[in-house]
């Protein structure tokens, strides 16, 4: 393995220290976020629910709204029930069971919480309208809240950069070549893209974490139009000169990913992280090549699925 200098290791610091640890670890996870869980302040330091809905996935988030607005209405319901049906105009034209007019004291809730207010049930006495105002300010709230997320999920500049599945060791020139492919999965474009890959190792002989960066080929490309094949060519000076697949997975290697570049619509700079580990590292193997197909207006098409394509040279 290459020697490498103080200097040299103090520029590549990550921030993720150099401790080795008995079990395995993944410093980013398969979506690029850090894997690091931080403890010992209580569960209400931990917890930042705006990154978490901002983070969530669109599902998530959807379920989420809609089973908190059930959830809320289902309390308040029981809230209006409890003060007595008596309390509250119209509900005596629920006839039927005890559940008919919870039912219409739950769709009252949905009235009051979004201000609707069809009339329909209408609150009488101080404790029906004191509940039921309570309810109205806690909904302005809280459709203000979720106004707020979804903006700043939808105002957010992204990066969504799909990269193939796994990272080869190909034959390259004289050689062989460690690389990857990426490409743009939406419709606007990164302009400006570049790209850095850093290796973490264990050192056998210091049994410390290195943080090694890796020499690539092409680093700055203008366009990231079709996709982009980054290679960082395995010679003599190269960190991963002479080692087996096996080493590597022994030494719990984690090649780490970071894309910086120039959102185009929002022209704005973002940037997208992600790793590969040992067993996601296929030897002896080369990436299929693409086929962009013209249309008859002219226009490129591309399968950005295709990325992921490769076959073994065995």
């Amino acid at each position: 393995m290459a020697i490498f200098t103080h200097k040299q290791k103090d520029e590549l610091e990550l921030g993720f220290g150099s401790k080795n640890y008995k079990n395995p670890v993944r410093f980013l996870n398969k979506d690029g976020s850090v894997n690091v869980r931080r403890t010992g302040l209580g569960w209400i330091n931990n917890t930042d629910i705006y990154h978490s809905l901002i983070s969530a996935s669109l599902l998530k988030l959807i379920l989420l709204i809609i089973s908190s607005y059930i959830l809320i209405n289902i309390f308040f319901a029981f809230v209006y029930y409890s003060i007595g049906a008596s309390h509250f105009g119209g509900l005596e034209a629920e006839t039927g069971s005890e559940f008919q007019k919870f039912m219409g004291l739950f769709f009252f809730s949905a009235q009051t919480i979004t201000t609707l207010g069809y009339g329909h049930i209408y609150p009488i006495g101080n404790a029906a309208s004191i509940a039921a105002a309570v309810e109205s300010l806690l909904g302005l709230l809280s459709f203000a809240l979720a106004t707020g997320v979804l903006y700043g999920r939808f105002s957010r500049p992204k990066a969504h950069v799909l990269y193939s599945e796994n990272i080869l060791i190909s034959p390259y020139k004289d050689g062989k070549g460690l690389m990857f492919r990426i490409t743009n999965k939406k419709q606007y474009e990164l302009i400006e893209s570049e790209a850095s890959v850093t290796m973490t190792i264990t050192n056998p002989e210091s049994n410390k974490r290195e943080f090694l960066n890796l020499k690539l080929e092409i680093r700055h490309v203008n366009f990231m139009a079709l996709s982009w094949t980054i290679v960082h060519h395995i010679t003599e000076e190269s960190p991963l000169y002479g080692l087996t697949q096996q080493q590597l997975a022994e030494r719990d290697v984690e090649f780490i990913i970071l894309i910086k570049a120039i959102n185009d619509t929002y022209s704005q700079g973002v940037n997208s992280r992600h790793s590969y580990k040992a067993h996601e590292l296929v030897e002896n193997a080369k990436f299929k090549p693409l086929s962009p197909e013209s249309t008859k207006r002219g226009t490129l098409k591309i399968s950005v699925t295709d990325i992921h394509l490769y076959e073994s040279l065995n």
